[in-house]
């Protein structure tokens, strides 16, 4: 059935805007609260005011978080077309625009949906082991962020020890906190392990990812949520892209010329976890070992040699998970 009509709806915590575009012409608006019962009111009115079946209108919306949890579920139950877009890639595709409400931004995000309708990415909910392994990766990420909070506090005293007692009290606190966070955190690893050993298909993915020297298990993790089972993307260099890790050229001309840079619009989390891997892989795999000191031997800059570096970890990472092999120490891999 032919698309008619491209919902946008901006989400917050508590409310939803809705607006409704047919030929690029906002024609309805709503708003209403953030819970089932008036989700499931609005888009029922909607059918009614547009006589319209759901089938031929798409709801477009920006990943949110957790924000829009339950509007993907109920929109999911009524076998709905779902358009789940970054928030940046609306932003920038509106090119240079002022001013910003939530009645403005449900606008835009229709109009969004409606230009760009013969791309449209409709959303393919992933496997419910996928949403879990993601929801204890998140918890994972918090927890490393207090320990960091409480080794930061503790480095600062003992660099400037300047009142005892104040020293006393943070070490206490501190020391306290962050043995029950490492507890946590192994327990929370250790659950990550299970659950990926529980399925088959993910145990298989993630010992093909595993078997690269210096990829541990946060990482495999988070290359499999983030790509979903290594769907989302048709090839390495889009992941590539996603992590951050593909420098761009940007001239014009005579007047404008600089060195290719990585864009800062990337996955921060991944890009985080690849610079330790290839920390790791520096030490344990022989071939990046060799292609780190080949680059500077022909005085290439250290900093672009190791962005390069998470360029080919993340191809070979792909590879493997789309070729469902493991890492041979024996076959030279395309590291030039």
């Amino acid at each position: 059935m032919e698309t008619q009509y491209f919902i946008g709806i901006d989400i917050s915590k508590e409310s939803l805007n809705w607006a409704v575009c047919s030929a690029n012409k906002i024609i309805l608006e709503r708003v209403s609260g953030n819970d089932i019962k008036s989700i499931t009111k609005t888009v029922i009115s909607l059918q009614r005011q547009l006589n319209v079946k759901l089938e031929s209108a798409v709801f477009c919306m920006e990943h949110t978080g957790i924000y829009h949890t339950r509007l993907l579920k109920y929109l999911l139950s009524r076998k709905a077309l779902i358009w789940l877009e970054s928030g940046s890639q609306i932003k920038y595709s509106m090119g240079d625009v002022r001013g910003k409400n939530d009645v403005i931004d449900a606008q835009r995000i229709a109009r969004y949906a409606y230009k760009n309708r013969d791309e449209i990415k409709l959303y393919v909910p992933p496997r419910a082991i996928i949403d879990q392994l993601d929801n204890l990766l998140d918890i994972r990420d918090r927890l490393v962020k207090v320990r960091q909070i409480c080794l930061t506090a503790l480095n600062e005293q003992k660099s400037c020890e300047a009142n005892k007692t104040l020293t006393k009290d943070t070490k206490k606190y501190s020391a306290h906190t962050l043995k029950g966070v490492e507890t946590d955190l192994l327990t929370l690893e250790k659950q990550i392990k299970e659950l990926i050993d529980s399925d088959p298909q993910l145990k298989s993915l993630f010992e093909n990812i595993t078997s690269i020297p210096g990829v541990g298990t946060v990482t495999a993790a988070k290359c499999i949520v983030i790509t979903d089972e290594f769907k989302k993307f048709d090839n390495a260099k889009q992941l590539a892209c996603h992590a951050g890790v593909v420098p761009f050229e940007n001239s014009s001309g005579t007047s404008l010329q600089s060195r290719p840079k990585v864009s800062k619009k990337a996955h921060k989390g991944i890009k985080a976890t690849l610079s330790n891997c290839v920390m790791s892989a520096m030490r344990y795999n022989t071939h990046f070992k060799a292609y780190y000191e080949r680059k500077l031997k022909e005085g290439k800059n250290k900093f672009t040699v190791f962005n390069a570096m998470k360029n080919k970890l993340v191809r070979l990472i792909f590879s493997l998970a789309k070729q469902g092999k493991k890492y041979d120490e024996n076959y030279t891999y395309s590291l030039v």
